[in-house]
């Protein structure tokens, strides 16, 4: 390796060190800052350890606020919310790009559009929508709005990961003796499996981190979910910093186990038809 090519993946390795520092220690100092008692959370200058481990937090969080209720909402929001959006997703990209459906362009171009769709714009017709079903302060009411933006993404995602998947093989099954929904579930699921768990950790994520949709369309404590939970500790006057980092890291763990559990599959279906071979 000659000096330049040296210079230049210390260059590298530099840049990649900085940018994980900038992107980690916001993490790292809400983790560090949940187990800090109220005395070193705002000292000057700041502690980057704690000197005395403190579970003070967490123990109100758990035991003196309704966050525990706002997590098991968020839970069944996300995760109802992630298995629509698989199926619904899943079905559609495969018959977009295997069936010739008339005006088909037209509804890719539609359902692009309604992704790239200002969310904000959307909140009063979905709102006056969910009144009319009855499902203002619901589940789902708010499943349905989360729905739909993560439906359209995904959908567009699929579409590129079963266009790289050969009809050979499908109409192979179908001499075999497959039938058409056989071909699907044995032939072509496993091979998309990559995509579409990338899909449901898409949804998954944006449904457990939505605040908007979730603040108006749910008014009572019973079905309000985490995001909204952890706002209700900024107050007027007061913002108590330890509930807040505490709430924080319970919230990031359901996402960081659902994201190691599949990210060797995560990049690979992202990046599904951008090559082509």
């Amino acid at each position: 390796m000659n000096g330049r090519n040296k210079g230049i993946t210390i260059l590298s390795y530099l840049s990649i060190t900085t940018l994980l520092f900038i992107a980690l220690f916001p993490v790292y100092w809400m983790i560090s800052s949940s187990f800090k008692p109220a005395t070193e959370l705002f000292t000057i200058p700041p502690k980057l350890f704690p000197r005395s481990f403190s579970f003070e937090w967490y123990q109100r969080i758990f035991l003196s606020s309704d966050i525990p209720r706002y997590f098991f909402n968020s839970f069944i929001v996300s995760f109802f919310t992630m298995c629509i959006n698989i199926v619904v997703a899943t079905l559609g990209a495969y018959s977009l790009t295997r069936f010739n459906i008339k005006g088909r362009k037209t509804l890719l171009i539609l359902i692009l559009f309604s992704y790239v769709f200002p969310p904000i714009l959307l909140m009063l017709p979905l709102y006056e929508n969910i009144i009319a079903l009855g499902l203002l302060d619901t589940y789902a009411g708010v499943i349905i709005t989360h729905t739909t933006f993560t439906i359209p993404f995904s959908l567009w995602l699929l579409r590129s990961y079963f266009k790289e998947i050969p009809i050979d093989l499908e109409e192979a099954g179908l001499v075999d003796g497959l039938t058409r929904f056989g071909v699907f579930i044995r032939i072509v699921l496993p091979l998309a499996a990559p995509g579409i768990l990338s899909v449901g950790l898409f949804s998954f994520i944006l449904s457990w981190n939505e605040y908007l949709y979730a603040s108006v369309l749910l008014t009572g404590k019973n079905y309000k979910t985490l995001p909204i939970g952890i706002s209700e500790f900024i107050a007027q006057y007061d913002i108590q910093w330890g509930e807040i980092m505490a709430s924080s890291t319970i919230a990031a763990i359901p996402v960081l186990i659902l994201f190691i559990s599949i990210q060797k599959y995560f990049v690979k279906g992202l990046t599904a038809g951008s090559v082509k071979g």
